[in-house]
């Protein structure tokens, strides 16, 4: 026998045994041959766009080597997606070349050393998970930005244009230099004029230019196991050197270096820290979130699970390490790793197998690589940026949320005019606003419940004409307070408000503040306030804040059906005395002069004695009864005390057999092969039939529903059943469960480990569904249910009495048959007994 020991998770998020693991599963050798093709393969897509990144971040096309060599060892080693391939990004790129324009190289390297120690630091602590609460129109609108901006710094070099503009006679670019422009229009109003006015562009760059990204576009539909980007390059080289177009190329702004330069200490401008700093944030924001999102994109792809800490840790090792080599920030590249995967990769191995290859390729082709044109280059920037723009994502949400798409759109459009970080956050303050106006729609609408008002009311007892019910529905915070209070209408000769908040999902000090005030304004008016169903939370923080005894403990009611009782009793024994017509004599009052409003629903109910209303009334003024039938349902009982009482048509079937064995002890009938009888009864233990020997099936449910029993009526009903007494007893639990409701609760929380929350909603989600309310009326609504459902099934219902362990018939269903019932001068005796 053998014990399992249980893995303790570690106390950060760097997890050494898990990568120890994963570490031995590189040299496992069934995985070793398409790790190393994986690799070669990711090597090839990312040597162009290694180039094309640098150039676009503004360095020299080697450091984008450099970073994909270095960057994409640590990476593999250390990051927590086994599969995800780290290098130079299109999205980095677009804030390093703001960066390095303004405080050079040395200001790329900083910033990447404060953006790897947050993102160690976010990872230590276990902040993976919390980069991914960012909303998605926010995350949208920031790649589109992204992908924008790629596709316009990369205009100059597609068009051929010189880094600096030729002097040119005549009147400049409009708005270059105005304080309230910003700076992407002054530029695209720059190129625009070079390219239209000045006519600066080069013709045969931009050519190469096209037709290298209709290469990379299009090459993929015919042949997607060839690195198409590649071959694109390859191509507009070959065509710029074979025709010697004069377009720039690669050496005209940089050599490529053939070897990796060796670590070094990197001089910092520390001095400019405080600047800096914001594009930090930045750097550390995005790196984030695209290297999380690449784990996740390889979690679809291959049902694995990345750890989010450790890749936060991978990663942000990489952007430390590699400014000693010159490099610049990196991420988890989504298209790289989807290279990676589909090249079947295994292991880690392959993410270092593609940098080792990198080096490799660099070694032999750097004096080619030199060659390259920009245009070219350039082609397949703008290919990246239009495929970083989320189009799909982009028509989704404009069509599921318009409010939404606005907050996609914002994003975007600050943090192309703007910056990144304005853009994001923009988009952040937006979403919070959008989501506080969201939640600030609290609807109040007054309810009238003899018509149902969704709650959870059972709807059994119509309210008193000056009894007024708001249905609150939605958070009561401070978003909401002001609405909340406006739609508290209080209307003339209303003597309670009752405010039903079952739906209030939240609540905060803003909302208690609000419930005292209309609370103080309805005392002044001589109104009562009346609050049912708060939710738990809620309802613990008016507990803290003393609102409760502020408001009267008497006044709050855990359901709306006990609000309202309790409002009616008030009413009943005050104002409205006069509508005490049906309950004169469980009052104890003597017939008004007045006989109260005509137009009252709860008068209308009381007029009748036998109403529902009439006995749930009675049993609040009579608690010791409570349980106990009321008179009037007394009255509809048929008791069958000997075989005369037995109604002619339930002679000689099994429905004689069981009043005969149950009431009288009389059994005399010889146990067959099979059952002849169904019975369908409550689960109650006070209830207890004497019946022949191995004749009758009998399922017990609560308060004799039957409702989802149906199989295994059908399956008793298969076997020769043709009869069934449901059979309903008084004094019945499920008959108002809202009085087992605290100690329902209190078993499953003290008892068996459940919280409070999980045991009420347990409680409130089944409730409804199992409440049967008056027992007379639920078996004969339950009867008339099955018989539609099993025609060839004959079903009588009945009632078991408790005090005497009989079984009763019921007037109501007999009448309702047409069947008689022999006069019998016991009948009213045993009935009162």
């Amino acid at each position: 026998m053998t014990t399992s020991t249980k893995v303790t998770p570690p106390r950060f998020g760097f997890d050494l045994p898990f990568l120890q693991q994963e570490w031995r599963d590189m040299f496992k050798a069934p995985t070793i041959v398409p790790d190393i093709w994986a690799g070669i393969t990711v090597a090839l897509v990312a040597l162009p766009l290694n180039l094309a990144l640098a150039i676009a971040a503004g360095v020299d096309p080697g450091v984008g080597i450099t970073t994909g060599v270095i960057a994409g060892i640590i990476g593999a080693l250390l990051g927590g997606q086994r599969f995800a391939v780290t290098g130079p990004a299109a999205a980095m790129a677009v804030v390093l070349i703001e960066i390095g324009q303004t405080y050079g190289i040395q200001g790329i390297w900083l910033v990447g050393i404060i953006a790897g120690v947050l993102q160690v630091v976010a990872g230590l602590f276990r902040g993976g998970k919390l980069i991914s609460y960012i909303p998605m129109p926010v995350m949208v609108g920031f790649a589109n930005a992204i992908g924008t901006l790629i596709i316009f710094n990369s205009i100059d070099d597609l068009c051929g244009l010189s880094p600096t503009p030729l002097a040119h006679p005549g009147q400049p670019a409009p708005f270059q230099g105005h304080p309230l422009i910003p700076e992407f229009l002054q530029d695209m109003t720059a190129i625009f004029w070079r390219l239209v006015i000045h006519q600066e562009g080069n013709f045969a760059a931009f050519a190469v230019g096209i037709i290298t990204f209709a290469i990379a576009a299009f090459l993929p539909r015919v042949f997607k196991a060839i690195p198409s980007q590649l071959v694109a390059i390859v191509a507009g080289t070959l065509l710029a050197s074979a025709l010697n177009l004069p377009i720039p190329k690669i050496h005209d702004i940089s050599s490529v270096p053939n070897f990796l330069p060796w670590p070094n200490l990197p001089a910092l401008p520390w001095e400019q820290l405080d600047t800096l700093f914001a594009s930090a944030i930045t750097v550390f924001m995005l790196g984030s979130i695209e290297s999380l999102l690449s784990a996740s994109v390889a979690d679809g792809m291959t049902m694995s699970k990345h750890k989010p800490d450790q890749e936060l840790i991978g990663q942000g090792l990489a952007n430390i390490i590699v400014p000693f080599f010159g490099g610049i920030p990196v991420t988890g590249v989504i298209a790289r790793t989807a290279v990676n995967i589909r090249a079947g990769a295994k292991t880690r191995l392959s993410g270092i197998v593609h940098s080792l290859t990198l080096m490799a390729l660099i070694f032999f082709l750097a004096k080619y690589a030199e060659q390259i044109p920009l245009a070219a280059l350039s082609g397949i920037l703008v290919l990246t940026g239009i495929r970083l723009v989320e189009w799909d994502e982009l028509r989704e949400i404009w069509k599921a949320s318009k409010k939404e798409a606005a907050v996609l759109i914002i994003t975007t459009a600050i943090s192309v005019l703007v910056d990144l970080t304005a853009g994001v956050m923009a988009g952040l303050v937006f979403t919070c606003a959008l989501f506080v106006r969201q939640m600030s729609a609290v609807r109040v609408t007054p309810s009238g419940t003899e018509n149902g008002n969704g709650s959870a009311y059972s709807g059994r007892l119509p309210s008193c004409k000056f009894v007024q019910t708001f249905t609150v529905d939605g958070p009561l915070f401070f978003g909401a307070a002001e609405r909340f209070i406006e739609n508290i209408i209080v209307v003339k000769d209303i003597k309670a408000v009752i405010l039903d908040m079952h739906a209030v999902s939240a609540m905060d000090v803003t909302g208690v503040r609000t419930l005292l005030s209309i609370h103080a304004r309805l005392s002044r008016e001589g109104c009562r306030l009346i609050i049912a169903a708060l939710p738990s939370r809620p309802m613990e923080l008016l507990e803290r804040s003393a609102a409760v005894d502020i408001l009267g403990r008497e006044n709050i009611f855990d359901h709306f059906d006990d609000a309202l009782t309790d409002a009616d009793l008030s009413m009943l024994k005050t104002t409205c005395t006069g509508c005490a017509a049906g309950l004169i004599e469980a009052l104890g009052v003597k017939q008004p002069a007045h006989p109260g409003p005509k137009d009252c629903p709860l008068k209308a109910a009381l007029s009748t004695g036998s109403s529902p209303a009439t006995r749930l009334l009675e049993a609040k003024l009579h608690p010791k009864d409570r349980g106990h039938m009321a008179n009037a349902d007394m009255d509809r009982l048929i008791p069958v005390l000997k075989d005369a009482d037995i109604p002619q048509p339930l002679k000689h079937t099994p429905f004689e057999v069981l009043l005969r064995s149950n009431n009288m002890g009389k059994i005399d009938v010889t146990p067959g092969d099979s059952p002849e009888l169904l019975i369908g009864m409550c689960i109650d233990y006070r209830k207890s039939l004497y019946l022949p020997r191995d004749w009758a099936f009998v399922i017990r449910r609560e308060g004799a529903n039957m409702l989802g029993s149906e199989f295994s009526l059908a399956m008793a009903m298969s076997m020769g059943i043709k009869a069934m007494a449901l059979i309903a007893h008084d004094q019945c639990a499920m008959a108002r469960p809202q009085n087992s409701r605290d100690s329902f609760i209190k078993c499953l929380t003290e008892e068996h480990g459940w919280n409070t929350d999980l045991a009420t909603h347990f409680f409130e989600d089944h409730i409804r569904s199992r409440e049967i309310g008056n027992e007379i009326n639920f078996v004969l609504e339950e009867t008339n249910r099955l018989q539609r459902t099993f025609k060839g099934l004959t079903i009588v219902p009945m009632i078991y009495r408790l005090d005497d362990n009989k079984l009763y018939l019921i007037k109501d269903w007999l009448d309702s048959q047409g069947i008689t019932v022999a006069n019998n001068t016991n009948n009213g005796e045993a009935v009162k007994a």
